[in-house]
């Protein structure tokens, strides 16, 4: 997947924005993030609308691995930025 740039400043690295890896096959849920984001960073889009994390929101996040409640569409862009 593209990579994007590390930005560095306030004491946490910025990465991305970057597309996660994971199969954007309309039924997929699961993609995965190159590093461990720090709790709470994430800033996820799907097709440049925001999605919220939080369970009975629209993702959620273990490790590196992201869940969606909804799978994205087929060929969707899905970015994320986040803090490590």
């Amino acid at each position: 997947g593209a990579r994007g740039t590390t930005m560095r400043g306030g004491g946490a690295s910025v990465v991305g924005p970057e597309v996660p890896t994971g199969a954007v096959n309309g039924s997929n849920v699961t993609f995965t993030l190159s590093e461990t984001p720090r709790a709470n960073s994430v800033m996820l889009f799907v097709n440049g609308a925001f999605q919220r994390e939080g369970t009975g929101n629209d993702f959620t996040i273990s490790g590196r691995t992201i869940t969606l409640v909804t799978a994205p569409p087929e060929n969707s862009n899905i970015l994320a930025v986040f803090r490590k």
